[in-house]
């Protein structure tokens, strides 16, 4: 079976930090060849870039701006967050985007996703893209700004409706967990329809552990468990989708 890669996951997290050893070991146990650790402010996205340097060729990293961060970005913040996108060389913008379920200011959010995708376009680099709540936004936002540009739907959330406005803008699907959760309906009908060639897969870790060890702290490893459950929907077998899934993060990442 082609190795899986786990697309989106945040290894500088406390629960995980400091133990990179241990969980590539166990990733590659489950059959996890690969992992994107994920910026989202000045000091993750140096930490991610630090941890990546440590593991060349199996860890890769993002430089982002969380939009639930937005009320404490100043222009220091920012100016930062620009700088290590430039000097360290990551694979992606990323995460940024919108979220209106936490309570930051929607209309610096706006300001601050704007900011990052000109950023991208300015590095040639790719866009990870956070959406909670906010899919019209940031659908209207990325078809007005992001144009020619890669982008990959971190956690997609937006269920089915929205599969083919995002498909027209050439998005991939990044699916993690919540695929899943018994109340994951939405996602899995989204799945169904969405072409394998769109889909890579995510663990978010160590957030959104997928069944069957929900509750316990999430690592790239557990990252075969959303594979299963994307397979099942779409009834291939799991090597069908880690080969393919595999194939469209090495593309997007260029890794």
């Amino acid at each position: 079976m082609a190795g899986l890669i786990d697309t989106h996951c945040h290894l500088d997290d406390l629960r995980l930090v400091g133990d990179e050893d241990s969980v590539l070991q166990k990733a590659s146990e489950f059959g996890v060849e690969r992992m994107v650790t994920i910026g989202t402010d000045e000091v993750t996205s140096a930490a991610a870039a630090k941890i990546a340097a440590k593991h060349p060729d199996k860890i890769f990293h993002t430089v982002g701006a969380h939009p639930s961060d937005v009320d404490r970005f100043g222009e220091e913040e920012l100016a930062k967050i620009e700088r290590l996108a430039r000097e360290n060389k990551p694979k992606a913008i990323g995460e940024i985007g919108l979220d209106y379920y936490h309570d930051s200011n929607r209309e610096k959010q706006v300001v601050v996703f704007e900011r990052m995708i000109a950023l991208a376009r300015e590095l040639s680099l790719p866009l990870v893209i956070h959406n909670r709540d906010a899919h019209d936004d940031v659908y209207r936002i990325l078809s007005e700004k992001a144009k020619g540009l890669k982008i990959l739907l971190h956690c997609y959330s937006s269920g089915p409706d929205f599969v083919e406005r995002f498909m027209d803008l050439g998005c991939l699907f990044s699916i993690a967990g919540p695929v899943t959760f018994k109340n994951g309906q939405s996602i899995r009908d989204a799945v169904a329809k969405i072409p394998l060639d769109r889909l890579v897969v995510e663990t978010d870790s160590p957030y959104l552990t997928p069944e069957p060890n929900r509750g316990k702290r999430n690592e790239p490893a557990y990252v075969k468990f959303t594979a299963e459950k994307v397979a099942e929907v779409k009834g291939l077998t799991l090597e069908e989708v880690a080969e393919r899934t595999t194939q469209n993060a090495k593309k997007f990442f260029a890794i």
